[in-house]
């Protein structure tokens, strides 16, 4: 996830190493020995070489190298960009980042993209649903028993989680509505 977000940022414009950690630490926090750690991988494996610190739109005072990437750092970042192994527990929020940067793919890799993650997160509400009918039906108390307070809680979660569920599903396809009109402008 890390090399993503580094490699997505360099793709607006050079950046210093300091500002790329302030930008990414809303999304994930990074040490800053993990951040140098993979900028000197990025560096020896060729995708990100130093820059002109003019270069950067963020005029800065501290003394810090200017990275961009290279033609290989760009190949890189899209092969990241198209990698959909939704095996991972992090997907939704590694789907979060890549949505930031689609205008550097291809129209149809935007829509396919985008239509991949739309149908992850409906088999993920779809599960989800059919989790919260199977907790319903084998936990549910009757009047009498202890626990009535404990199943009640764990439904309202339940229902939560399946709310911000649909609501990012419902941004997913707003996201692809927008991506629509680029690629029938394409045609």
């Amino acid at each position: 996830m890390y090399e993503l977000l580094v490699l997505s940022l360099l793709m607006h414009f050079p950046l210093h190493a300091y500002l790329i950690a302030k930008i990414i630490s809303p999304w994930e926090k990074i040490s800053r020995g993990t951040l140098s750690t993979l900028l000197s991988r990025l560096e020896r494996e060729g995708l990100i070489c130093e820059a002109d610190p003019s270069s950067v739109p963020y005029p800065s005072e501290r003394p810090s190298r200017a990275l961009q990437l290279t033609g290989k750092g760009r190949a890189r970042f899209t092969e990241l960009m198209m990698d959909t192994g939704t095996e991972s527990a992090t997907y939704q929020k590694l789907f979060h980042i890549k949505a930031q940067h689609l205008e550097f793919l291809a129209p149809e890799a935007q829509l396919a993209l985008v239509d991949h993650y739309l149908a992850y997160a409906a088999k993920g509400i779809a599960e989800l649903r059919k989790g919260i009918d199977a907790f319903r039906k084998e936990t549910a108390p009757d009047a009498a028993a202890p626990g009535g307070r404990f199943y009640a809680t764990t439904m309202d979660l339940l229902q939560v989680r399946l709310e911000a569920q649909e609501l990012d599903l419902a941004w997913a396809q707003r996201l692809r509505e927008a991506v629509m009109p680029q690629k029938e402008g394409q045609q």
